[in-house]
């Protein structure tokens, strides 16, 4: 058999691109510039130029650190060869281009996601880092219900001062204050109305009064990489019944699914748990050419160094295990009318889960007079 080797390729700071995740959590060395790790003979080892090689050595978590002079590319395969290796496993999202290149010299197949299974399973320590994510979030969150108390109604809009108050405004009120305690939001979400039936749409302009606002908030560590994410529902001013009924529907729904989540548990349960209870309470869902409605996305996701990590609650089967971070995040969706989703992070425990969220989301918490 050909001796076979496992290869990363990526940098290992957030706003670098290639960007590996995977790279990062394998070696906790953080660099702008793109790396390799090559696992080779049960053995990490990671090719570093000269200008990074000695600050591997001492920070990198890897068993051996080779200082590569000249093309990355070239040093790799050089050292590879040297080693008899004539296969290479790379992950799914492998730069195409060095995966062409390597093709010359090397049998190439991609691997199987996850590419470190035990992602999945948070540490103590990283669960405290997603904690510490989890309470700047709800800082911000705490900051933009302020702003929206501010607010007046004039009409169907909101005011602030003398200017209408926009998705904008409340972006970045929560933007600055994540900004302040060393987070970085990305595409965080405000959007109220119609613009709400579209699960990812930011939002943008007036924020409408009366009807639902959806805030979701996932920041992440400039400091260690690890993510949080929540989302609420408000609204500003008094609500119409159905808007209450939707939002309610929602809120049993998700409280439904928390209480399912522990070691052992199927995802695709719990998450068809959810769609039938929307169903029975008469919110069907479309989803076709044409429609986009009602439950429109998964349950939930795994979080950490990704926003998107393993294990997924959906549609397709998968084993919760003591130690996963995920979120349960069911939304209802109805173009014309809005949506409304409720999400929060929850730790899974060999008995049953923890909470780690915080913010109230029972009605007189989130309607803001």
């Amino acid at each position: 058999m050909h001796k076979s080797t496992r290869l990363l390729y990526g940098a290992t700071d957030l706003r670098a691109p290639h960007f590996s995740a995977d790279l990062l959590w394998r070696t906790g060395f953080r660099v702008p510039d793109p790396l390799f790790l090559a696992e080779v003979g049960g053995k990490t080892v990671l090719l570093a130029s000269p200008l990074e090689a000695g600050r591997a050595e001492k920070e990198a978590d890897v068993d051996r650190v080779v200082r590569v002079a000249g093309k990355g590319l070239d040093a790799v395969t050089t050292f590879l060869k040297e080693r008899g290796v004539r296969q290479i496993e790379i992950p799914e999202g492998f730069p195409y281009g060095i995966a062409v290149a390597l093709k010359k010299e090397f049998a190439i197949i991609v691997g199987r996601e996850p590419w470190y299974p035990e992602r999945a399973i948070k540490t103590s320590a990283e669960i405290k880092e997603i904690e510490k994510a989890q309470h700047a979030t709800e800082r911000a969150f705490d900051r933009v219900v302020a702003f929206l108390r501010e607010c007046r109604i004039g009409g169907k809009i909101l005011h602030y001062g003398n200017h209408p108050a926009t998705s904008e405004m409340a972006r970045k009120i929560i933007d600055d204050a994540l900004w302040e305690k060393g987070y970085l939001a990305t595409d965080t979400i405000v959007a109220g109305g119609a613009q709400a039936a579209d699960p990812h749409c930011i939002g943008s302009g007036v924020l409408p009064a009366r009807v639902p606002i959806v805030i979701d908030i996932f920041p992440v560590s400039l400091a260690t990489h690890y993510y949080a994410d929540m989302a609420r529902t408000v609204f500003k001013g008094e609500p119409t019944k159905e808007s209450l009924r939707m939002y309610e529907t929602v809120r049993t729904a998700q409280e439904s699914a928390i209480k399912k989540i522990r070691a052992g548990a199927d995802g695709r349960i719990i998450y068809n748990g959810v769609r039938d209870y929307f169903s029975a309470e008469g919110y069907e869902t479309r989803l076709d050419g044409k429609t986009s409605e009602g439950f429109i996305h998964g349950l939930g996701h795994g979080v950490g160094m990704e926003i998107h990590e393993y294990p997924r609650l959906g549609s397709v089967r998968e084993i919760l295990e003591e130690g996963n971070v995920v979120t349960v995040e069911p939304g209802l969706y109805y173009p014309g009318v809005g949506g409304i989703r409720i999400e929060d992070m929850i730790l899974v425990t060999r008995r049953g889960y923890r909470d780690l969220a915080k913010s109230a989301k029972d009605l007189a918490s989130v309607i803001i007079i």
